[in-house]
């Protein structure tokens, strides 16, 4: 799915430019690049396949590592 900058510049500040799950710093500019220091991608905090949306509220920031380990599961059951 693509996001606009807008909306990327949101989520990134959504958690003050910090993974949602272990807290580790991003950069803005590593946005979807794997291997890449402080990459990240958007996540869904309730998957889609549970009931999630699209919505900006259920989309938070996430380094490629938890994003990736962390599937199908909601945020709040997931430990990176």
């Amino acid at each position: 799915m693509g996001y606009t900058d807008e909306e990327l510049s949101y989520i990134y500040d959504k958690n003050d430019s910090c993974c949602w799950h272990c807290g580790k710093k991003l950069a803005w500019t590593n946005y979807g690049i794997p291997g890449a220091k402080g990459a990240w991608e958007v996540d869904h905090s309730v998957p889609l396949v549970r009931g999630g949306t699209g919505y900006l509220q259920n989309l938070v920031p996430s380094c490629i590592s938890c994003n990736r380990s962390k599937g199908d599961l909601k945020s709040r059951e997931y430990s990176y």
